[in-house]
Formats: structure tokens, sequence, C-alpha cells
């Protein structure tokens, strides 16, 4: 039997998909309950997992794990009972066998393949220790799903046909925020984001502090300092919330040290104090957007998931903010756990579900530890930027130059979107070995890829020829990585060069806006590739505007600066002498990317400057548009295999958009000029 499991941080639940009814279907617990809470007991002779376990948390019992999905992945978390140590992942699987022993109990079947949810924002070591806790059970783990997807499978494929839908998942440990489109069985992600340290035991949590600030109020005493009577009123704050979704108000006790305090706390002022857990989940939300360029104004319905969208504060705030339908179900704890089994009935036979199709996206950036364009620092180089369709992969050189007789790389794979390295999560050390290197230089081609659960792989590659791949501990101390490089001996990946040069004559006026937009683009699209960039400008004078940077800021702002005849009114002048000049000393694949609507004044000149080019192995991509030039011109001046294009004003995009393609040949010329 296939299954789909919800391993939630406060409530775990099983699934089936029963292909007969066409229904997902909740297999209960050996106490009969949908729902199993994800709590652990260590007694000196026993262990207590689920309902049991819970009770024994209150009445301050035995070594209680709980919680611990908020630590998968994480090294340093360990949790100690009766001389014994478990990490988060030992910790799941203990869960995870229960919760397949009491659905085998149940149905009578052998579960041999599970579909487990994941957080959509967890990273790829928290992806890979809920891959290890499913087959320490002993169970084939059919894929790694997030869970507003699964929870956007079990909803959408059957109600909100033809719609963009917004997947609020605020569950008990972690937050999601997902948007999918729904069309004719097919589920497709447009994008995902979220905080695995943001759920209902924050709002818990708010209830507790506030019950305790009276207790001390009126006894002068903390019961915060009692870690027994804050397991007690932890499991008692749940209840407390769940009845707070129902009345107007809770009366809440406290027991502390011979005192006993009772205090009333109405819905409105758990509202008001939770208020900006609410704001946390919508600067998420408002991340996503920015990152996928919607708003809601582009959402048709916003669903909600996750036991903690019980309480009536989410929908309330979600509506007001949004003013869209805001869609919920009475078994919201549930979905997650139905999708999933949708999904392994889906993977098990090919299409299953009615022929469903499901398309997801990474939550992450994938980086590579790489030098900034100056040697100065160490940076974090995106090579798939987040929210990727996948599975996908890219493909980044790594050079050795010539006199260096190593026969190992190092490549540091990071996640995360900030450009320090520190501030991402460092996934693996990657040694490469196996490779030819005579010490006259050698390039190895080193393959980034997500899986389709979203996990990490790295290969590599000489001359297509696959090389080893090991993975070693990163090191406990990677202080290094905050230091200058030349500290520290690693090889980084080679670096792109390109400098953009672009006409400003008169004859621009009336496309100039348009053609910065186009380069804006072309610039955004290739800064996460471990490129430094350029720009000149060119007209009867040539002028330098920004030397190589990757700093695409400072791009950008002397691309603003750029005004039609600041350098004269004509094209006397080339600029592939000053492009020349500018990547002459640089390292890695270098190319100058020519833009102009006429041709030039000295075209012999021109063709002159474009052969020096070609000498030195700087590629050169011509782009011209409009009626006052001719492809022969293009041709003559560019270097690379199809770098010669000629397009119109609007068709300008299109064109930069194959730029990329042009750039990739001409490094791959590189790398034979190299080995």
């Amino acid at each position: 039997m296939k299954v789909g499991i919800d391993l939630g941080t406060t409530y775990s639940t099983i699934a089936r998909y029963d292909g007969i009814s066409s229904k997902a279907e909740i297999i209960p617990n050996v106490f009969g309950k949908d729902l199993t809470p994800s709590v652990i007991c260590f007694l000196e002779d026993e262990t207590i997992i689920g309902d049991e376990a819970k009770d024994m948390q209150a009445g301050g019992t035995g070594a209680v794990a709980s919680v611990f999905k908020r630590r998968m992945g994480d090294p340093d978390y360990v949790f100690e009972a009766f001389g014994r140590t478990y990490d988060a992942c030992d910790l799941s699987a203990i869960l995870l066998k229960k919760l397949i022993s009491d659905a085998e109990k149940r149905t009578g079947e052998k579960i041999d393949g599970a579909v487990i949810t994941v957080p959509a924002y967890f990273n790829d070591l928290q992806r890979k220790a809920t891959i290890r806790a499913g087959e320490a059970c002993g169970i084939g783990v059919m894929k790694i799903v997030n869970e507003p997807t699964a929870a956007a499978v079990y909803y959408g494929y059957r109600h909100s046909n033809g719609k963009t839908v917004l997947v609020y998942d605020l569950g008990g440990g972690t937050f999601d925020v997902t948007v999918v489109r729904v069309e004719g069985g097919k589920i497709d992600v447009v994008g995902t984001a979220g905080n695995h340290l943001l759920g209902g035991k924050d709002w818990d949590a708010v209830l507790v502090d506030e019950a305790c600030k009276r207790f001390s109020d009126e006894f002068g005493e903390d019961p915060r300092e009692d870690v027994s009577v804050m397991n007690e009123m932890a499991v008692a704050a749940e209840d407390y919330k769940k009845l707070l979704s129902k009345a107007g108000e809770v009366s809440v006790t406290v027991r502390y040290d011979g005192n006993v305090g009772r205090y009333r706390i109405t819905r409105d002022e758990f509202d008001s104090k939770t208020r900006f857990l609410l704001k946390a989940t919508k600067d998420v939300i408002d991340g996503l957007f920015e990152d996928i360029g919607m708003d809601f104004s582009d959402i048709d319905e916003i669903l909600l998931c996750g036991g903690s969208t019980r309480m009536p504060q989410v929908a309330e705030y979600l509506r007001v903010l949004t003013d869209t339908d805001v869609i919920t179900h009475t078994d919201t704890d549930l979905a997650v756990a139905k999708g999933a089994a949708m999904m392994a009935d889906y993977y098990e036979r090919g299409t299953g579900a009615d022929g469903m199709e499901i398309s997801d996206v990474t939550s992450h950036s994938l980086g590579a530890l790489s030098v900034n364009g100056d040697g100065t620092r160490y940076i974090n180089k995106i090579i798939i930027p987040a929210n990727s369709k996948v599975p996908c992969s890219m493909t980044r050189p790594f050079m050795i130059d010539g006199g260096n007789m190593t026969d190992r790389i190092e490549v540091y794979t990071l996640q995360g979107e900030s450009e320090i390295p520190l501030d991402c999560t460092v996934l693996e050390k990657n040694v490469v070995t196996g490779f030819d290197n005579e010490g006259d230089g050698a390039v190895i081609d080193i393959e980034y890829m997500y899986g389709g659960d979203g996990t990490v792989r790295v290969r590599a590659f000489q001359n297509g020829r696959p090389v080893t791949v090991s993975t070693e501990p990163v090191p406990e101390d990677v202080s290094w990585m905050a230091g200058a490089p030349g500290n520290h001996t690693t090889e980084m990946p080679i670096t792109s060069n390109i400098v953009v040069c672009i006409d400003l004559s008169r004859s621009m006026k009336e496309s100039m806006a348009e053609v910065k937009d186009v380069v804006r683009d072309f610039i955004h699209g290739i800064s996460g590739c471990d490129t430094r960039i350029g720009l000149i400008g060119f007209g009867d004078r040539v002028q330098v505007f920004k030397d190589l940077t990757v700093d695409t800021g400072a791009v950008m702002s002397s691309l603003n600066d750029l005004k039609v005849n600041m350098l004269g009114r004509g094209t006397d002048r080339s600029p592939l002498k000053a492009a020349m000049d500018m990547l002459m000393e640089t390292k890695g694949a270098r190319t100058a990317v020519v833009l102009s609507d006429g041709e030039w004044g000295r075209r012999d000149n021109a063709m002159d400057e474009a052969e020096a080019c070609r000498r030195n192995g700087i590629g050169v991509v011509a782009v011209g548009f409009g009626d006052n030039v001719e492809m022969s011109f293009l041709r003559q001046i560019a270097t690379v295999e199809d770098g010669a294009m000629l397009t119109t004003l609007g068709d300008l995009k299109n064109a930069f958009g194959t730029i990329a393609t042009a750039i990739t040949s001409e490094a791959e010329d590189l790398r034979e000029r190299r080995s």
C-alpha cells in the first residue's frame, strides 16, 4: 500500500487514495483519531508516542520531545533521554514508525511506499533528513513534497479549476505561502516562500506569556522559570487557543509555587497581541509577490491550510487585507495528507488520480562559493534562482590555471538569497577528483541540480566525461568565508565578463527608453551567473561609464545616466577597442555586446577592432535594429557563432534573450583553447 504522510510539527497524519471511489481517505490511529500528536515521551523502559505522550508532557512525566521538526537537518540539535541521544531525524523516524504501525494495524495491509510532505521552505539539509527518517522505517520514500503543493492538489484539483490560488499554510510550527495555477487537472506552482520558525506554537507562546505576566504581577513570582510549569502550560495553551476560536473569552489557569491564578483573556485581546505574527506572514507573502512579479490582484482565491488557520483572525485579516475570496474547509488539518496520498497514487501509476499533472518549484536559490569581481571577498554566487521549475540543472565551468598541478577541486554549495556566504546555509563540501591535469590548464564543468523533490545534487564532467564527486562534511569552522580569499585556498568558478556597448547617437532618441528597459532585463537575467558587467557608450566619442563589476546596482545606475547625443550626434567611433581594453586582463569568458540602430562612420576601423577582439579571444555579439543597419555589417563585427542579430525595436527583448546562448558558445570556445 502506498500512502501520503503529513509529518507535522505538532500533529501528523497518514492517508491513502482509493482508486475506486477516487477519494483520499485518512487512516485513523489506534485511538480512532485522524491526527496523532508529534510528541514522544521517553521513559526508562519504554517509549510512548502520540496522544499518551502529550498527556505525559502536560503532567511533567518522562523526557518529552516535541516540536523537533523545526530542528530537522540541524547538526547542533541533540535530545538526550536516559543515556541516549537523538537528533531530529531520529525522533522523526520514531514518530513515522508509529504512524505506519497504526495504519497497518487499522487496514491490515503492508505499507511499502510513502510520499512525505515537508514545509515548502525546507532547505536541502532538512529535506534529506526527512528522507533518511522515512528510510529508517523500512519504507520506500517515493517523493518529498511541499506541504502547500499537496494541499493545492487536494483542494484545487477538485474545486478551483481555471483559477490562480494563493495557498496560505499556517501549521503548528511552520508557515508557507504558495501561488498555484489550476487548469484542467494540471497543478502548476508559480512560486513559494515561507518561514519554518513561524507557526501556531508562536500564538500559543503569546497566550502563555500574557498569563504568566499577569501571574507575576499578582504574586511577584515568574512561573516561566519552571520548565515543568511551562510544559504543562504549553499543552494547555493549545486548548485555550482552540476555545478562543469559538468563544469570546477564556479563563487561563496558572499554578506555580503553591499559588493559583486565573486570568480572563478575550479574543480581542488575543488577536491584538498576536497581530504582529499575522504581519510576519504578510511579509512572507510580500516577498513572494516581489519575486514572482505578482500581487493580490492576480489572485482569484486564497486557500487556508493547516490547523492554525482555524483561528478566526486569520481569515478576517486576509479578507480585509486583500478583498479576495478566502476559502475555508472543515478538514483543513487533513488536506496535506490527503493531497500527499493523491500524489502517491500519481507517482505509483504514472498518471493516477484521474490523470493529474503536477509542476513544482524550488523554494531557495542554489549557489556556489565564489569570489567577487575585485577578488577581495567571498560571495554566494547564485546558480539556480529561487522559484525555478524543478527538476532543473545548470552547469558552470571551473578553471584550473596553467602551472597549477592540483588533482582536487573543492566546491562549496550554498542555499540562500544573500550574497554573503555566512548568511546562507552551507550545504556541502563537494570534492572533485579523477580529472586530467597536465599543468597547462584545465576546465571542469560542474553541474548543479535540483531534483523534483527540491533536493540538491552536484556532478562534474571533463570534456563530457563524468569525473568523481564525493561529499565531505562541511568544516565546523567556516568563518574564513567572511575573510579575504587570499587567506584560504579553494578553486572558484570561472567568471564571465560582459561589456555592454550602447549607441548614444541622435537617431536613438525615440528608442532609448525601451533600449534601457531591455538592457536592464538582460543584466538582471545574467547577474546571477558568476558575471561581471561593464558599460560603454559610443557616438562620435567613446566613454566607459562603468568598469567591470559584480555590483549590478552600480551598472544600473550608470545605465540610467546614459543620454542621447551626450557623445555627439553621430556614430563616428567604434566601442570595440575600449571594450577589448577592459576585457584583456580578465580570466574567464569575455564578451562585448554591441547595440546600435545604424552603421558606424569608420566601418574599416570597426572591422579592425573586431578582428583584434577575435585574436585576443574576446567574443563580440552585434545587435542591430531599425532600417539604417545591415546584416552584412553586423556579421563583419560579430566574432561568435550566431552573434549577429538584426531585429526590430519591438522584438529587441526577444533578441537579447538569445544573447546568453551566444555568450555560452563563446565560453565553450574558451574551454577548448584551455584544455
